[in-house]
């Protein structure tokens, strides 16, 4: 575990080392909607306004820049409760990860009604310049070699999929020991694959000495 903690803490490039966020986890609950959401309030700003921004997206909402925090939130719930729908939505977004070279959070969305629907996420953000690293910026096999790590580390998850080629990945993100590409699952519309660090660090972009370079 040292070696991989060495690997997941070094970035190259100049970046050097970058403080950690603080964070703030804001709660809402009103009708058939509820939220508990852990959100940037200081730390590099690049970082904390493009995990804002993908926390709106995540609420369904607009970023505003210059908004209060709770503000949004409640935008986000206003919102669920005006379009009158039949079911139970709860939310939830929190850090998983973060290191000298990145940040990550998580989020899940769940929809329970007739059927209960999940929608995942996992983005984590590069300290160098706060962009959300890229599925291409952590692997370095194709996309048909994600989908065979997938399906071989899909775990408890329940798929529709008869074979490695009916998935397809979308996001993916670090969290301590663990690599999570999202994609589709049954009932899910975005599921956390959780693939093992150590095991798949040979289909990973790394430089030649070892340390990403985001």
């Amino acid at each position: 575990m040292a070696v991989v903690f060495l690997l997941l803490t070094m970035c190259v490039g100049g970046a050097g080392a970058q403080s950690f966020l603080t964070t703030h986890t804001m709660t809402l609950k009103q009708a058939e909607w509820s939220a508990s959401v852990e959100f940037p309030t200081g730390g590099n700003k690049a970082v904390v306004e493009h995990v804002l921004r993908w926390i709106a997206d995540v609420l369904d909402i607009e970023y505003k820049k210059n908004a209060p925090f709770a503000s949004q939130l409640q935008e986000s719930c206003d919102s669920f409760v005006a379009s009158r729908q039949t079911f139970k939505r709860s939310i939830e977004v929190e850090r998983a990860y973060e290191d000298e070279g990145c940040v990550t959070f998580e989020a899940m969305i769940t929809d329970s009604g007739t059927e209960k629907w999940r929608w995942a996420d996992c983005a984590s953000f590069s300290k160098r310049d706060g962009h959300r690293i890229k599925l291409n910026e952590i692997f370095k096999c194709d996309t048909l070699d994600i989908c065979r790590l997938m399906w071989k580390y899909h775990g408890d998850l329940p798929l529709d999929a008869e074979s490695p080629d009916d998935l397809v990945p979308a996001n993916a993100g670090f969290v301590d020991g663990w690599v999570v590409v999202i994609g589709p699952a049954m009932n899910y519309t975005g599921a956390p694959f959780r693939l093992r660090y150590e095991e798949i660090l040979p289909y990973l972009r790394t430089s030649e000495n070892g340390y990403f370079t985001w």
